[in-house]
């Protein structure tokens, strides 16, 4: 079945693939199967800006030796609930795995604990990390600075990264509660995704190389940049350049140099991580009680006219996530040949799919 000029891909087809293509590169089973698990769970959760897409990335990463192969995340600071991470240069989803696991852990017995990280790399989807708190019964947090990409609020160049923020909360439903944002109008991946596709974006999303309002994707290529989720989207990304960046001594805003355009250069990222136990306050089915009373009464509201329903921080991923699971995960076209390219590239078999063109 193809539709809407996409292909299905089952989800054990592109999970191999993934590993197979990071293999080739040299990474180790255990590190591909925790890098390919970050960029499958994005395409299932229907954030494919940071999915399959961003592979080819990562791998010249790799091969240009610009990423370590085996990184040696360590603890380098520590108090009972405060850790500071060296990342050892290594991918961003292996560095921020493996710390949000060290944070998980003193959660446990703190109640509480804050990572910060430096000298990582992009991590992808920030939600991944947060939600891998949601099975201790823990709130997550995940943030990242990020390559200046966006422009500041009443600027019209690039200055400052849109700084990703992910939030998960669990919940007695079927999906937890997960907010998971860039602090630009849209992500830099979805304008990139644009631009692969061929199809216009709104005039509010990016300006081009003259700093003016445009409807084409491809402006945002080499000299354009991203606009801020207004004033405040501006600010939240300063406090996260200051949570992730500053605080941890990574490299900050222009000293952050683009991670696929860079990549056999160290970029030294900076992330932060939390994890907060909710039994410490509060019986966690009574938490659970009490955030599915809050989730049915916002749901209880009128709705307006023209609208589709009310939806939770993170529903409609889940319900993404799901169809994934029984229908297989809908690539795009244009991104499909750009994976066949690189999987002949790399002399590994395509991805194999569920339908056919």
């Amino acid at each position: 079945m193809e539709k809407e000029g996409r292909r299905l891909g089952p989800e054990d087809s592109l999970r191999s693939f993934c590993i197979q293509s990071l293999r080739a590169c040299g990474l180790s089973q255990e590190y591909a199967k925790l890098t390919a698990d970050t960029l499958v769970k994005a395409e299932m959760r229907g954030i494919s800006s940071h999915g399959v897409i961003r592979l080819p990335f990562y791998c010249q990463r790799l091969l240009d030796k610009g990423s370590n192969l085996d990184p040696k995340v360590r603890i380098i600071v520590e108090k009972p609930s405060l850790i500071l991470v060296d990342g050892n240069n290594g991918l961003g989803q292996v560095v921020s795995i493996e710390t949000m696991k060290m944070v998980i852990l003193r959660a446990k017995s703190q109640g509480l604990c804050f990572a910060g990280v430096h000298n990582s790399c992009h991590f992808g989807m920030a939600a991944y990390y947060s939600m891998m708190a949601l099975d201790e019964g823990m709130i997550g947090i995940a943030g990242s600075n990020a390559s200046p990409v966006m422009a500041p609020w009443g600027g019209k160049k690039s200055a400052i990264g849109n700084n990703p923020l992910a939030i998960a909360v669990p919940t007695g439903k079927e999906y937890p509660l997960v907010l998971d944002m860039a602090m630009s109008v849209i992500s830099g991946g979805k304008v990139r995704l644009k631009a692969v596709k061929g199809t216009k974006i709104p005039k509010d999303w990016i300006l081009d190389g003259e700093g003016r309002p445009t409807d084409n994707p491809a402006d945002f290529f080499p000299n354009g940049t991203l606009l801020p989720l207004g004033y405040k989207g501006f600010g939240l990304a300063i406090m996260i350049e200051v949570l992730s960046g500053v605080l941890t001594q990574s490299n900050i805003l222009k000293e952050v140099n683009l991670w696929f355009k860079e990549t056999s250069t160290p970029i030294n990222l900076g992330h932060f991580f939390m994890a907060l136990d909710v039994g410490t306050f509060i019986d966690l089915d009574s938490f659970k009680k009490r955030i599915d009373h809050m989730i049915d009464e916002l749901k209880s509201t009128p709705l307006m006219e023209g609208s589709d329903g009310i939806f939770m921080p993170g529903e409609i991923e889940y319900t993404k996530e799901q169809a994934c699971k029984k229908y297989g995960i809908p690539i795009d076209l244009e991104v499909c040949k750009i994976l066949d390219s690189f999987a002949e590239r790399m002399n590994i078999p395509k991805l194999t799919y569920l339908s056919s063109t």
